[in-house]
């Protein structure tokens, strides 16, 4: 390429740098990629942007597609987004306080809420125009939201936008009561008004008043709650239009919902209600079964019990106190234990017999419950001889790589490779529980076993009726008191310390675990990348000096990427340590700390981003699965080569047999 044609990107690139490199250096990056790498000028003037710590506001994400906000569907995987900043805030989200920014993104079509889920040191003031790259869209109470995980980044833009004040909504869609799958995000409804009642509801910390009754129309009936119920006033027997509702389902019922996008006016429509029974009133009976004959997913069941344990307590439900009734039920094949959550007016007499109508079941901890909320309890008048048997779920033998969370009763074959006895304190009691971990041919889990079991290191083991939890994503394996282990005459091949090779589609099938080996291409680096400082008490991440733990704090400089994996099956986000870092990117810490205090902290990125990015590694580690989509924290890390040639074949041999 001749000198004329280098000087206009020569230029370009100098002016987005605003002359921060000289032009030799400059002119020496350029010529190492074209002639080096091959790579076209386009390319070249994003990796030495790169490198140099520029935004490169035209580069789209493999994938991605450019929208207006008022084209959003709610569905989008991968969309980019340019917008002004409307407003945000940086918040504690969740139970675990995670910081994120939050707020109103706005372009010349509309208004949308964002969320920024790992933001690191960004800001993001009203006023200011960003692109928003490879966001996934969801909605919530029929608004669409914009969200920028961890595949996802934000950039900064020249330029100016003047905002609609329209917020971007799912199209709203009018609707039948029975017609409603349960899944509309903006369902429009004219219905009458059978039951109403106006009441205080604990929610999201604090006190709410809703209005919360049942619908109806020609064709059903449907429970309701309008969560913004100021200015609201309904009169049952009325017939008003619902507009701006979402559907959910609980407890395998559709529930129809009103939050503070919806709106509520009176209808002079004639509605006929169909199939409508005031409450209370005897729910229709459920399958009548013996306890021996429940499976544990029941939805209408029918059982005549003898009342063996009763208890009232109060337990906290989203917040608020509740009473409920629990105790042990038996009949002539078993016994099971029971919960009453809906107890007003009732009395539970140990050593009674009644008709448990319409209760369903589910399992937990390998025990099959029944629970009651809109069931009745009536006195039977009768003995019931009630047997000994407590009633566990059949367990399904499982491979350790099967595991997953919401298995309620499974069956493992696998050897010990470790054990250790330590004592917790669980609700005010000290326990002891023995863990570890356990390995077959497919993969390694952890452990916790609730009573002595003889469990020993190297022992091969047959674990009959244990139950599955997780922890982060990760599931994990616990031996209560109804779990049977016996010793088995086997010879695992334990899969290796380099971990279990799995694929990202795999992972997001059958959820995380640990000891998990990846192997793919370094796609992108992430924010919170580089130059990090940690508190020297926990380790844990300093952002402007202060820990989440600790609070003011000297901070301990450390080095890190966020990266993201692709093995062509799906991507992971991966933590990457100092030392694989080092290795990975060629630089160490004090090497990067000097480069910093030179040319900047975003320029020390670049230089690792350009040696890292594109990068064919195998990393291991334990992989967690959330809603922000699998992670890894990674062990170790191998970088792989690649046979170009190789590689290239293997492709031209599969295009030619797909074309055969």
């Amino acid at each position: 390429m001749d000198k004329e044609e280098l000087t206009p990107l020569l230029e370009e690139i100098k002016r987005v740098l605003n002359d921060k490199i000289d032009e030799e250096t400059l002119k020496s990056e350029l010529d190492k990629y074209l002639n080096e790498y091959h790579v076209d000028k386009e390319a070249a003037r994003r990796g030495i942007l790169r490198k140099y710590g520029a935004i490169d506001s035209s580069a789209v994400l493999s994938g991605t597609v450019l929208k207006k906000i008022d084209t959003l569907t709610g569905n989008e995987q991968n969309a980019d987004i340019i917008g002004k900043i409307v407003s945000s805030e940086r918040r504690a989200a969740g139970q675990n306080g995670r910081i994120v920014i939050s707020g109103v993104l706005g372009d010349e079509t509309g208004t949308v809420q964002f969320t920024v889920w790992e933001p690191g040191d960004s800001e993001l003031p009203p006023g200011s125009v960003f692109a928003f790259r490879n966001c996934y869209c969801r909605t919530w109470n029929g608004t669409i939201q914009v969200n920028v995980g961890s595949r996802g980044r934000i950039e900064p833009m020249e330029s100016d936008i003047s905002v609609k004040e329209t917020a971007a909504s799912v199209p709203a869609e009018k609707k039948k009561i029975g017609y409603l799958r349960g899944s509309e995000q903006n369902a429009e409804i004219t219905a009458r008004v059978m039951e109403s009642e106006r009441r205080t509801v604990f929610s999201r910390g604090e006190n709410k008043e809703i209005i919360s009754g049942v619908l109806g129309d020609e064709t059903g009936t449907v429970p309701f709650t309008i969560w913004n119920s100021s200015g609201i006033d309904l009169e049952t027997g009325s017939v008003y239009d619902f507009a701006g509702c979402y559907c959910k389902i609980w407890r395998d019922q559709i529930q129809l919902n009103l939050g503070n996008n919806g709106t509520v006016s009176p209808s002079s429509e004639n509605i006929e209600v169909s199939g409508y029974t005031p409450s209370p009133k005897i729910s229709a009976p459920g399958e009548k079964k013996k306890i021996s004959e429940l499976t544990g997913k029941e939805n209408s069941v029918d059982l005549e019990v003898k009342i063996l344990a009763s208890d009232i307590r109060t337990v906290n439900i989203r917040g608020a106190p509740k009473d409920i009734i629990s105790g042990i039920a038996g009949d002539e094949t078993g016994t099971v234990p029971f919960t009453i959550w809906e107890t007003e007016g009732l009395k539970i007499e140990k050593g009674s017999a009644y008709t448990f109508r319409n209760c369903y079941c589910k399992v937990w901890n390998d025990t099959i419950q029944i629970n009651m909320n809109r069931g009745t309890a009536e006195p039977l008048d009768r003995n019931i001889d009630v047997s000994d048997r407590t009633f566990i779920a059949n367990p399904a033998e499982c491979k350790v790589k099967d595991i997953r969370e919401g298995i309620g009763s499974i069956s493992v074959r696998a050897s010990v490779i470790s054990c250790e006895k330590r004592e917790v304190e669980i609700k005010g009691e000290t326990r002891t529980v023995w863990s570890g971990m356990l390995a077959d041919e497919t993969g390694k889990i952890q452990f916790s076993a609730w009573k002595d079991f003889g469990i020993k290191e190297r022992d091969s083991l047959l674990i009959e009726n244990a139950y599955v939890r997780s922890w982060r994503g990760i599931p994990q394996l616990n031996l209560g008191e109804r779990c049977a282990v016996s010793a088995i005459d086997s010879d695992f091949e334990i899969p290796a310390d380099d971990g279990t090779p799995r694929t990202v589609a795999d992972i997001l099938m059958n959820g995380g675990g640990v000891d998990i080996t990846i192997s793919g291409t370094i796609v992108d680096i992430r924010a919170g990348s580089g130059l990090i400082k940690r508190c020297p008490e926990c380790r844990r991440s300093v952002l402007g000096g202060m820990c989440q733990i600790h609070g003011q704090v000297e901070g301990v400089s450390d080095l890190r990427l966020k990266a993201v994996i692709d093995d062509s099956t799906g991507a992971i986000g991966a933590v990457i340590g100092r030392q694989d870092t080092e290795k990975l990117a060629g630089i160490t810490l004090s090497e990067t700390e000097a480069l910093a205090s030179r040319l900047g902290e975003s320029a020390a990125l670049a230089e690792i981003a350009s040696k890292a990015l594109m990068r064919k590694v195998r990393a291991s580690g334990n992989v967690i699965v959330d809603d922000f989509g699998p992670s890894i924290t990674v062990r170790s890390l191998e970088t792989l080569k690649t046979d170009t040639k190789a590689e290239a074949r293997k492709l031209l041999s599969e295009v030619e047999a797909n074309l055969s």
